[in-house]
């Protein structure tokens, strides 16, 4: 299954679309009244960079979905991102504050022991405070993310790795890349998917903000 291939499927429910291909610092007003809360979905790819069809970042992209998606909203075309590590970067979007802000620029610490972030709410804890369901799959946060949604469901990050390495047997093991394993079922990305498929199909009481974190297409075999 395509990593995005659940974007497909038909969605119970009015759907908030925010797919975060390079993360940017964002503050969401909560609606009014429980009539004006749709459900919103968070989609958020590791290094994707601007490699799909609807910016047109490289001549081999074919996106269909994500260009679909793109043309039933808003595309922003100019954007950036905070800082090119992924714990910084991400600890930025979920709580809506600068990298020199927080003080986190690399790996580590975790944002929870940034001192300036003592006080301010992730993005699901301030939907959560506002009645909403919160859920995740995958990697939104650097790590730890079940620490902020209400439900998460790990995917074993990187997922199998080969007894040998397959392309560079002298570097990394981070910069190793080949078809690895024969079936996808077993990646990370594909399980995420398939629960977000399970989730969007069910009916919900409440309004719920899902995030749905998909490893690839960072570094580890592709």
């Amino acid at each position: 299954m395509c990593r995005i291939s659940f974007v497909t499927h038909a969605f119970p429910g009015p759907i908030f679309w925010l797919i975060a291909l390079a993360p940017l610092a964002v503050v969401f007003p909560m609606p009014a009244s429980v009539a004006d809360q749709p459900n919103v979905l968070l989609i958020s790819i590791d290094d994707l960079n601007d490699w799909v069809g609807c910016l047109g970042g490289h001549p081999q992209a074919q996106t269909p979905n994500i260009d679909r998606v793109a043309a039933l909203g808003t595309l922003f075309q100019n954007a950036h991102c905070q800082s090119p590590v992924c714990n910084p970067s991400r600890a930025s979007m979920m709580t809506g504050r600068y990298p020199h802000s927080t003080g986190l620029y690399f790996l580590s610490p975790d944002l929870t022991q940034a001192p300036a972030l003592d006080d301010v709410k992730t993005m699901p804890e301030v939907f959560a405070a506002s009645g909403y369901k919160t859920m995740a799959a995958g990697k939104i946060f650097h790590g730890g993310d079940g620490r902020f949604f209400q439900e998460h469901l790990p995917t074993d990050g990187f997922g199998p790795s080969p007894k040998k390495k397959i392309s560079q047997p002298h570097s990394h093991r981070l910069w190793d890349w080949g078809v690895y394993p024969l079936d996808d079922n077993v990646m990370p990305d594909t399980k995420a998917a398939k629960w977000a498929i399970g989730q969007l199909k069910q009916k919900h009481v409440q309004p719920f903000f899902m995030g749905v974190g998909f490893y690839r297409p960072t570094c580890r075999c592709t």
